[in-house]
Formats: C-alpha cells, sequence, structure tokens
C-alpha cells in the first residue's frame, strides 16, 4: 500500500475529520474517497471527473453533490469545474 494514501486514526477525532462530520456523512464519504480513490497522488492533485466520484462511491448524482460541497465548505479541498481537477488542501 501507498504511504501517502494511509489515513490516520487521528482523522475521525483531529480537526478535518470533526469538519467534514459537521457538514454531513456524505462529505465524510467524499473525504475519505479523494484521500484514497485510485486517482490520487501524493501531491493531493488530480483530475477527478464528478461521474467517477459519484460510480465509486455508490453515493449518485446528489449525494455526490452534497459530499463535495461539503468537503469544499468544510476547507478539505479545492474543486474546478472547468479542468474537473481535485485538490486536497
Amino acid at each position: 500500500m501507498r504511504d501517502y494514501a494511509k489515513i490516520s486514526s487521528t482523522f475521525w477525532t483531529g480537526k478535518t475529520g470533526k469538519a467534514l462530520k459537521a457538514q454531513g456523512m456524505e462529505s465524510v464519504i467524499v473525504g475519505v474517497y479523494l484521500m484514497s480513490c485510485p486517482n490520487s497522488n501524493m501531491l493531493g492533485l488530480y483530475w477527478l471527473p464528478k461521474l467517477y466520484l459519484e460510480h465509486e462511491t455508490g453515493l449518485g448524482l446528489e449525494g455526490a453533490a452534497k459530499g463535495l460541497a461539503g468537503a469544499l465548505g468544510a476547507g478539505f479541498c479545492q474543486y474546478d469545474e472547468a479542468s474537473e481537477a481535485a485538490w486536497v488542501t
């Protein structure tokens, strides 16, 4: 397993996890997905069409949109619609 894809146990009790949980469970799923998805890399910047997010998380269109909006609102990531690029900050 890649070292950078490991999720720390403090994710759930730290500032980041708490901010995502406050946005809803869809946001937690999106956050964990962004840290571990097949397109992820060490830089935290990668191409991520929303269709991939919907399909691979199983959240569907509405759930994925809600989760991504929550992750953005929590300051966990940025997403550029034009280039379909995600950046975990």
